[in-house]
């Protein structure tokens, strides 16, 4: 009982507050995973639900051993960034470095900036169209910019007050309850991460964003994180918000700091 009181304590510290303490926050999400996956390594969070199940880690492997159905459009995205010109944009020259710097408060437009916002603009720039936002090209060129930071660790930085602001409306977003179920993302990927929501298995939301773009089976296809945030919003009965509105990214920011210090990972298949 007193465990429990204990690990409740911890994460109503999140809830509760409007802060920004990025590593308070952090300290307290992973004392919570340690209290309910002891055996768990912080490292392997990496591989989101397949840290906890044996038969499901088993699966993804055998798939990571054979050809990964989404090589050949990371493949393409990778083309693709050389034919739309993106490597000519400062943002984006240094794909590697774009992963690991993203998503980032930019003080002087007042927002917070994503990776997939970045190629947008500068797509924009290099072709004169728009791009879209959660799937096809956009995921593609995405997944291959972050396999080349594959093994570089994630590193949120919110330090100034505006980041810090935005940092504190998307953990808001994230633990407010929505939608004709009264759910938030913390009931299924916090709370009840690990357990049986009909046949899966809740994926917990520490590691969630080391393997964004996500090559998902129920897709068929690449999706980005705001994709995913979309669905999720479906599957509570709650309005999806559109892709890369400011409700979002300022949840990605949060999202994205949580994972602060693991790695960046090219195994992207999630069921």
């Amino acid at each position: 009982m007193k465990k429990l009181i204990t690990v409740v304590a911890g994460i109503s510290f999140l809830v509760g507050t409007a802060s920004a303490d990025v590593a308070s926050d952090q300290k307290a999400l992973i004392g919570h995973f340690k209290s309910i996956q002891p055996n768990v390594e912080f490292a392997d969070y990496t591989n989101g639900v397949y840290a906890y199940d044996k038969g499901s880690r088993d699966q993804f492997e055998e798939i990571l051993d054979g050809i990964p159905p989404y090589e050949e459009a990371v493949e393409k995205g990778g083309a693709e960034y050389l034919k739309y010109g993106l490597n000519k944009c400062a943002a984006l020259a240094d794909p590697a470095a774009a992963r690991v710097k993203h998503p980032y408060y930019d003080d002087a437009a007042g927002t917070v900036v994503t990776l997939e916002g970045t190629i947008q603009k500068c797509y924009n720039e290099q072709t004169g169209k728009k791009l879209g936002t959660m799937k096809g090209k956009i995921a593609r060129i995405s997944a291959w910019i972050s396999d080349q930071a594959a093994g570089e660790k994630i590193n949120v930085k919110v330090e100034s007050e505006g980041a810090k602001a935005a940092y504190a409306r998307g953990k808001a977003f994230f633990y407010a309850k929505r939608g004709q179920f009264n759910m938030s993302c913390a009931d299924c990927h916090v709370y009840n991460a690990g357990k049986k929501a009909r046949a899966d298995i809740l994926s917990p939301a520490l590691g969630h964003t080391t393997h964004v773009p996500m090559y998902r089976a129920k897709w068929s296809g690449l999706g980005t994180l705001h994709r995913r945030y979309g669905g999720c919003l479906k599957n509570m009965r709650a309005k999806p918000i559109k892709a890369q509105k400011e409700v979002y990214r300022d949840m990605e920011l949060f999202h994205q700091a949580m994972s602060n210090g693991l790695e960046i990972t090219d195994a992207r298949y999630r069921k």
